[in-house]
């Protein structure tokens, strides 16, 4: 995989602010993508991003449920990455709602939503990934 020098640097970038938080690499510390995880006490929150690709992958799973996210950006992902690192330690089933509202005030794209559901749907449509997001109820 090879990549230019500002995506270099922008995987760079990435992998030591999740670092400096406390997140943990997976498979991709040291080489050129992030692979990234976070433990709180509710749930094991993970970040990945790929060269190239103006999209990060996030991922929430608790005992109960599991979403993934994939949420594109321009130019720098350093609003998305912000609310991230500012919820980690506080993010749980409980404080959902509000960290994907805040989600949704920052206007990102969100390419898709997976997560348990009955039929297992992906929500690959930008209007309907935000509705899903908006609808969530895990109590």
């Amino acid at each position: 995989m090879t990549t230019s020098p500002e995506q270099s640097d922008l995987i760079d970038d990435i992998q030591g602010r999740l670092e400096s938080q406390g997140w943990q690499a997976e498979s991709g510390e040291g080489w050129r993508w992030v692979d990234h995880t976070y433990q709180n006490d509710d749930a094991m929150l993970r970040v990945r991003y790929l060269p190239n690709v103006n999209v990060i992958r996030f991922d929430f799973e608790s005992e109960e449920h599991l979403a993934e996210l994939s949420i594109s950006f321009d130019g720098s992902p350093d609003r998305v990455l912000g609310l991230i690192t500012d919820s980690q330690s506080s993010l749980s089933e409980a404080t959902w709602r509000d960290f994907i509202a805040a989600l949704i005030e920052l206007s990102p794209r969100i390419l898709s939503l997976a997560g348990e559901s009955s039929d297992g749907e992906v929500i690959a449509e930008l209007d309907d990934g935000i509705a899903a997001l908006r609808e969530i109820d895990w109590e």
